[in-house]
């Protein structure tokens, strides 16, 4: 019966959820950056995803890495997972840029060179993460292990 119910949950997972999350993160950091490009070109606020959302994908990573029964796409196509680690980093750097530009578009919180600035400033700190990272723990070391 456990074996079913962890049969099921993994067929669940993989036919809904992660197809969902691997979608967002591959489309997630090319709309964040025309969003943007469009709150400093109209000066209007956009809608960002989310602290929330961005915790549930991180989560739906950190299960599909962590279950024995849910790992095994990892192991059959060993890129995936540091493609979707860093679509996910990208992502939230663009999406904490996207809130500073934000900031600036719906309060005049500070000025227009200011939120540019700190939004390129917070894509460039998740990038100076993702170098770290993967100098740290190589990706041919996470394919081979």
């Amino acid at each position: 019966m456990k074996k079913l119910i962890s049969l099921l949950f993994a067929f669940l997972f993989y036919i809904i959820l992660f197809p969902f999350t691997a979608l967002i993160l591959i489309l997630g950091p090319i709309i964040t950056v025309s969003d943007l490009s469009n709150v400093f070109k109209y000066e209007v606020p956009k809608l960002a995803f989310g602290l929330p959302a961005l915790v549930l994908l991180g989560f739906i990573l950190f299960l599909s890495m962590k279950v024995s029964s849910l790992k095994w796409i990892y192991k059959k196509f060993p890129v995936l997972l540091p493609f979707l680690q860093m679509g996910y980093l990208s992502f939230l750097a663009l999406q904490i840029g996207l809130e500073f530009a934000n900031l600036w578009a719906d309060n005049n919180a500070y000025p227009k060179g200011v939120a540019i600035v700190l939004a390129l400033l917070s894509f460039v700190v998740g990038r100076i993460f993702l170098s770290y990272w993967y100098y740290k723990y190589p990706i041919s070391y996470k394919i081979h292990k």
